[in-house]
């Protein structure tokens, strides 16, 4: 290879490449955490900018269809009035249904974990007593205590002296820190809403600004790769989102008609619950289906078995047919890649894994997918399509 300037400043910047990531990968515990920290910093950056994505396909839509008039009538000043109410309505909208689910929920959790209050003291005293029997039958010389008995002051005893040491090791720190926690995301999520507001005001300027840099440091063929990939990845994780909402109503109205019919209890509660959790792909619904087993054992332990039962069968049904349908079909995946890119996710990240891991691996594959189509075409123009006919004919005889 010859030398010239842009040759030596190529072999610069690849060999500073290279030392920077070999001192990465020695110091490796280091580059985590500063990759952390800076993550904690742009946390509201982040958040604004994903509540901003998701906002905006209703946003576009309420100020088209919604408010277009404003512009038609006031064209200068028209369109700045029409996005700003189309993004309260928006939020008015989102914030509606959050606390009309809250409604629908909370009450019926409450007055259901009023009633196991009252009767799982009895329904244990029961169970003890019928395990009693058994023992005894058995021929087992141990009984479990019942009654105001000292073993059961012992019980209690123990259960204090543990609850004591459990918080001079530390307990307090730990629900200092959950706090700190909590308001600290509570606050990244008010600044990440603020800062979503203005993207969501400002997007189109945003979008050329970004659309002027990327084609003023790139060439022109780097930066149409660019545009391709963010185009590509906008419209993955939109169909995603949208598939993801759909299959989540789908096992919420299914789960909604199968407590009604088999009769379980507090169905609207419950559905809300497995609906809202069905987000997390394929195994969200088990989550929420935790709730629904205890909302039934305040009726019996019978039909809390029962609709554990159910909501495998529901949950079969979910992962073999609903979501590979309906998600993968979004997002333009086959059903094994689907099942694959969640499990790799959540051994990966947990539930923020599972959540990006499908519209990630769609990207993955339409790229992967226009590569093999390039490298195929190619070479058919290079050995032509009589030579690949005959030597595919040849395969199949040998």
């Amino acid at each position: 290879m010859e030398l010239n300037k842009k040759n030596t400043g190529s072999i610069i910047l690849i060999l500073f490449a290279t030392v920077a990531f070999c001192i990465a990968l020695i110091n490796l515990s280091s580059v985590w955490a500063a990759f952390q920290k800076v993550f904690s910093i742009l946390t509201p950056i982040i958040m604004g900018l994903c509540i901003a994505f998701l906002l905006d396909p209703l946003t576009s839509a309420l100020e088209a269809k919604l408010f277009g008039s404003l512009v038609r009538r006031y064209p200068k000043k028209g369109r700045a009035a029409a996005r700003a109410l189309g993004i309260v309505t928006t939020i008015i909208v989102v914030a509606g249904i959050i606390a009309l689910l809250v409604l629908l929920v909370v009450p019926e959790v409450q007055e259901a974990f009023s009633i196991i209050g009252e009767t799982l003291p009895n329904a244990i005293l029961k169970f003890i007593s019928n395990t009693n029997g058994l023992l005894e039958k058995l021929d087992v010389s141990y009984r479990i205590p019942t009654g105001a008995s000292s073993d059961w002051a012992a019980l209690l005893s123990n259960a204090k002296t543990y609850i004591k040491n459990a918080f001079e090791n530390g307990v307090l720190n730990d629900i200092a820190s959950t706090a700190l926690t909590v308001v600290s995301g509570i606050t990244n999520f008010l600044l990440g809403l603020i800062l979503s507001i203005y993207v969501l005001m400002q997007k189109e300027k945003i979008r050329i600004f970004t659309s002027r840099f990327i084609r003023a440091y790139t060439s022109e063929k780097t930066a149409a790769r660019v545009f391709k990939t963010a185009n590509l990845t906008k419209v993955s994780f939109r169909n995603f989102v949208t598939g993801q909402l759909t299959e989540a109503l789908i096992i919420g109205i299914l789960c909604f008609i199968g407590m009604l019919i088999f009769r379980f209890p507090y169905p609207t509660a419950t559905s809300a619950v497995v609906g809202i959790t069905a987000l997390i792909p394929v195994f969200g619904a088990w989550i929420g289906g935790i709730l629904g087993a205890i909302l039934s054992l305040s009726v019996s332990p019978a039909k809390a078995l029962l609709f554990i039962l159910f909501l495998i069968v529901l949950q079969q049904l979910e992962g073999d047919f609903i979501y590979p349908r309906v998600v993968g079909k979004s997002v333009g995946l086959p059903s094994i890649l689907v099942f694959i890119s969640v499990m790799l996710g959540a051994s990966i990240s947990g539930v923020i894994g599972m959540l990006l891991a499908v519209p990630i691996c769609s990207i993955l594959y339409v790229l992967v997918k226009e590569a093999v189509e390039k490298r195929l075409s190619r070479k058919k123009a290079l050995v032509g399509p009589g030579d690949i006919e005959i030597v595919l004919s040849s395969e199949t005889e040998s």
